[in-house]
């Protein structure tokens, strides 16, 4: 037999009798579950709106039967210091506790799967928040606008955080991100929350992941879960070579760009009807890449002489200074 379920529908049910009983309400014990013309029904669900703009109200409790938190539940609830949703509940709705605040303690059970747009919005007393591992998404502007939040760890199931889903968090000090893999993330999803000088906890193993993609690498530093402080990762020292006259650069750090600069003397030596041409080479390159420290400095030294098959780039029986200035060019790859 299918169970019968039932949904908390106080405030929204129109009637003022119960909007202003529980306008003025200190605490509310939601039932597990409620008798209806003779059956018993299993309190299932807040209804959205439930308790909206309920002022007076400071304290609820949440029965283990409940699913689901409904879209604007606790809206505006100014009175409500702190909120334990249990582990029954799965899905918290769009403005489920929007402009709660007063709301300086949550705890958020550990199989809700998504947070919804706007669900904390406005919440300025809250200090702390630990979204559970069992979250695989936060919604658009979730917790936009939580002044005093200062500390925010995000649990390993997350896989995506929406549009300024942590907007105008100005006193976050700190964000403990759980997850191995960077979850997908809008880039103003901590607008104007100051994260230049704030510091970003995440697996050792995932630091460069994170260190490479927008908005976590704007973190004013990045360290490991324990504490470790990780190096920015430094490219490779390259290689020069010199092959047919052209110089040739190889990094084993994927992906980067060489920067070099080649320095030449040119000198000429004669004995009687003798004229001997010499080309005295100075190569330095170093890799970049884009938050990679740069490489050190790699050099090469090479003398070009009188070798007609070398230097006499033009084949006029003449080794010159435009034959040199030929073999730089080809050197650089010009």
């Amino acid at each position: 037999m299918t169970a019968k379920t039932a949904t908390v529908t106080y405030c929204s049910s129109g009637n003022n009798y119960e909007e202003n009983r529980y306008a003025y309400s200190d605490t509310v014990n939601i039932p597990a579950t409620v008798n209806y013309n003779g059956e018993q029904y299993s309190v299932t669900s807040i209804g959205s709106s439930a308790f909206s703009g309920c002022s007076g109200l400071t304290s609820v409790t949440i029965p283990n039967s409940v699913t689901s938190i409904g879209d604007g539940a606790f809206a505006a609830c100014g009175g409500l210091t702190s909120i334990t949703i249990p582990n029954s509940v799965t899905i918290i709705g769009n403005q489920a506790f929007y402009g709660c605040s007063g709301l300086n303690s949550v705890t958020i059970g550990n199989n809700v799967t998504s947070i919804g747009n706007w669900a904390f919005q406005g919440c300025s007393s809250l200090t702390s928040i630990t979204i559970p591992n069992s979250v695989k998404g936060i919604g658009q502007e979730a917790f936009r606008g939580c002044s005093g939040l200062n500390s925010i760890t995000i649990g390993s199931g997350v896989k995506n955080i929406d549009s300024q889903a942590f907007a105008y968090c100005n006193e976050l000090t700190d964000v403990y991100c759980l997850a191995e893999n960077v979850p997908s993330t809008s880039t103003d999803a901590f607008m104007e929350s100051l994260i230049e000088y704030a510091t970003l906890h995440v697996l050792t193993a995932s630091f460069n992941a994170y260190s490479e993609k927008e908005p976590w690498k704007s973190f004013g530093s990045i360290v490991g879960l324990d504490g470790t402080i990780v190096e920015t990762p430094k490219c490779a020292t390259p290689t020069i070579a010199l092959d047919d006259g052209k110089l040739k650069f190889s990094c084993e750090t994927e992906d980067v760009e060489f920067v070099y600069d080649i320095k030449s003397t040119y000198s000429v030596h004669g004995v009687g009807s003798e004229v001997l041409p010499v080309c005295q080479c100075t190569v330095t390159v170093y890799a970049t890449r884009q938050d990679y420290d740069n490489s050190d400095v790699a050099t090469l030294e090479f003398t070009l002489g009188a070798d007609g098959d070398v230097c006499d780039t033009n084949k006029d029986g003449v080794v010159d200074v435009a034959d040199i200035a030929t073999i730089i060019d080809k050197m650089a790859g010009k």
